[in-house]
């Protein structure tokens, strides 16, 4: 099958430095504020670094590197063979995805900045905004001039990927290694003319194979300062095989992996010295040039999904879409555990969400009753948005349990799980009027004064003791219940409760004797986590886990306990969602859902 290809000429030292402290530190800019997230903005800034000039140098490095190791035999024999050919094969190179996250997380990881310009001989005047100069393979402007790859940036928060060292270079087809660089800097944002001016610092870690054809080659620039793999040119790697760590060093304006592909090496280092041209590995665009894909799956060109959705304690700071792009101190807060009176921000952060697109986020109640609702729309330009912080905080009267927030995007629906836990113990006192509820973990002693219409309704509800101490008083008409099923609210049957209508001044204290204090954490959880029950006295007990079908899928048999049971479980692996913690002692079954994430 004969494919068209694309060749990328060198342009002049002054057009590469514009590239860099014009096209890229000026393309996508916002205002620094944070109070500017939803207000309108440029276009998305480009992770850019590779110039025009460059493109000629690592050609004819890598034709020099090629014929070195041809001379030499270090090149496996099927490529030895297809090297005698005349010409490039015609069928493609089959490309896995060049990148794995370590951590093996459901949302995506990283998004395709920059594809291959496909329109280069247009002016090149450092106006990256304007199409006319600018055409990716769907005819659109995601590219910079003279790009000659696929910028990958790492998601969902750019520089901690980098940092955490979660994302891995691999290779994308079977091969063997022909050039390798390592030592430099890798965290550029700004890179100084002299790191965009030079070579090789302009690549910084790199390393370059050769396919099995014998004439492809792919290129891994910027990778993280001494991952690279320890594996010599010469060597040959398999596919999926670990190249190094993906970083911002040489020529870079942030973390991302530049992957470019090149054919016709066929007879390098023989008098072919102008061969290695440029190729666009994606074929499902208007403006393709290739008829068939050099990716096993190729990714969409508009790739709607939710990157991440998270809860904080405080509010994210230092990150700001577009506007402190060199701002490595991202402070994050993240926490899915709350009480009462806690301040709590949700977040979500996208790929690929189209400018003026709506969307809709839920937070429902343990109980499933929708809880918040809120619309959202982008207004930013940037295509990996951050909606504007969504800040709650609980109060007294919502239950206890896990709350899901959750949102539809892209056909597919992503959900966080986050908990209201109850205080330990409280003590409360002054006057109260209206609807009120205290959920504690252990004992609530109260001296407050309820006055007002029959409206009012005071409850109490603790897993230990309820104490109405001295100066506590309702007056006629008011209403409170006191009862000792608590935060949980897992003991099934009758629990030990008192309620007191219309008295003035009566002293009330409840404890169960009998039920048990049920603790399930962390949760939600990853399949590691503790059952915790307390009781007053010796008992006996066991433990089922069972899935949303109702079947037992782990279980420890009933055996005594003095006063105490904390158990570890472990379900890893099970797939992820929602499961039933069941706890059977004395004639009665306690249950407690666990939700895996």
């Amino acid at each position: 099958m004969k494919k068209k290809l694309i060749t990328v000429h060198a342009r002049a030292f002054t057009q590469k430095i514009k590239c860099v402290l014009w096209l890229c530190l000026f393309a996508w800019v916002q205002t620094a504020s944070a109070q500017t997230r939803n207000k309108p903005a440029q276009k998305e800034k480009n992770v850019c670094g590779i110039t025009s000039a460059y493109s000629t140098f690592i050609n004819k490095r890598t034709i020099e590197k090629i014929a070195t190791l041809k001379a030499a035999g270090k090149l496996p024999q099927v490529q030895q063979q297809n090297m005698q050919q005349a010409n490039a094969p015609a069928t493609p190179v089959s490309f896995r995805w060049p990148l794995a996250d370590i951590k093996q997380r459901d949302f995506p990881s990283w998004r395709i900045m920059n594809f291959v310009d496909l329109d280069p001989n247009s002016i090149n005047d450092g106006d990256n905004n304007n199409p006319a100069e600018i055409a990716d393979y769907s005819c659109g402007d995601r590219s910079y001039d003279y790009h000659t790859g696929t910028d990958i940036l790492l998601e969902p928060y750019y520089w901690n990927e980098k940092t955490e060292k979660n994302i891995w270079v691999i290779a994308a087809a079977p091969c063997v290694i022909v050039d390798k660089h390592d030592g430099a800097f890798d965290e550029q944002c700004d890179p100084p003319a002299s790191i965009c001016g030079s070579e090789p610092d302009n690549r910084g870690n790199y390393v370059v194979i050769l396919h099995d054809d014998g004439s492809t080659a792919s290129f891994y620039m910027h990778m993280l300062q001494n991952s690279l793999t320890t594996k010599q040119e010469g060597d040959r790697v398999n596919a999926g095989d670990f190249l190094g760590i993906a970083g911002s060093s040489g020529c870079s304006t942030g973390p991302h992996l530049h992957f470019e592909v090149r054919t016709g090496y066929v007879n390098a280092g023989s008098g072919y010295e102008n061969t290695g041209t440029v190729v666009d590995p994606f074929a499902n665009g208007t403006c393709a040039v290739s008829s068939s894909s050099w990716w096993i799956t190729e990714p969409p060109y508009n790739d709607p999904a939710v990157l991440t959705m998270e809860s904080h304690s405080s509010d994210p700071e230092g990150f700001v879409e577009g506007s402190n792009w060199c701002d490595k101190d991202l402070l994050l807060y993240p926490d899915n555990s709350f009480v009462a009176g806690d301040k709590f921000w949700l977040r979500t952060k996208f790929r690929d969400w189209l400018d003026g697109k709506r969307d809709t986020f839920y937070i429902y109640q343990p109980d499933g009753n929708l809880w918040r609702k809120y619309d959202r729309i982008n207004t930013t330009g940037s295509r990996s948005f951050i909606p504007d912080d969504a800040g709650y905080a609980f109060t007294d009267s919502d239950p206890a349990g896990t709350y899901r927030y959750t949102t539809t995007f892209g056909g597919k629906t992503y959900s966080h799980y986050f908990t209201k836990d109850c205080q330990f113990s409280i003590g409360i006192s002054g006057a109260v009027s209206g609807q009120k509820g205290y959920m504690v973990s252990y004992s609530i002693s109260s001296s407050q004064t309820i006055s007002g219409s029959s409206a009012n309704y005071i409850k109490y509800m603790a897993d230990g003791k309820v104490t109405l101490t001295a100066g506590f008083r309702a007056t006629a008409g008011c209403r409170f219940v006191a009862n000792t099923r608590g935060c949980s609210n897992s003991v099934t049957g009758s629990a030990p409760q008192a309620i007191v209508s219309n008295d003035a001044g009566n002293q009330l204290q409840t404890e169960d004797k009998t039920a048990s204090t049920v603790k399930v954490f962390p949760n939600p959880s990853t399949g590691i986590f503790t059952i915790n029950i307390q009781q007053k006295e010796r008992f006996n007990a066991g433990i089922n886990i069972r899935n949303i079908m109702g079947q037992v899928i782990y279980t420890i048999p009933a055996k005594t306990y003095n006063g105490q049971l904390l158990q570890p479980i472990n379900i890893t692996g099970k797939p992820k969602g929602m499961y039933l913690v069941e706890i059977v002692m004395a004639g009665k079954r306690i249950t407690e859902k666990i939700i895996l994430q």
